[in-house]
């Protein structure tokens, strides 16, 4: 089945608004060569991404640790039972624990974790402020 040749129009190019236009097509699906850099380097670190399995902890370990954290106030990461579409291992999950919705889930920052997915808990210790390299490099 041949297909006949179609029949191009000219394209006028008006002027407008004291704008005048150099008479030529526009490619709309043209990126910034920024835009372009940063988007293939996200995609590389996101595939270069090895995030290491951490020893899965008893419930009595994660209870502990959780205690220990609400007590003091600290920060936790939460690593689960949870593998992504590629077979990896997920993220961790980060934020301050607030408390149990019963007795299967946990609050951590603003997301709901079910105990039985938990596999390793271990609370963030973070630097004093006055500990910070900065400031030791400038001592009198």
């Amino acid at each position: 089945m041949l297909k006949e040749p179609r029949k191009r129009t000219d394209k006028v190019f008006e002027d407008y608004n004291d704008y005048h236009d150099r008479g030529m097509i526009k490619w709309v699906t043209a990126y910034a060569m920024d835009e372009l850099v940063k988007s293939i380097s996200a995609g590389k670190a996101e595939a270069m991404k090895d995030i290491p399995i951490l020893p899965q902890l008893s419930p009595a370990e994660i209870d502990e640790t959780l205690a220990v954290a609400l007590k003091k106030n600290r920060r936790v990461s939460i690593q689960l039972n949870q593998k992504d579409r590629f077979g990896r291992q997920t993220e961790s999950i980060e934020g301050f624990f607030k408390g149990y919705c019963g007795e299967d889930e946990i609050l951590i920052g603003e997301a709901w974790v079910p105990l039985d997915r938990i596999r390793n808990v271990h609370i963030l210790y973070q630097d004093k402020w006055s500990k910070v390299a900065v400031f030791k490099q400038n001592q009198y």
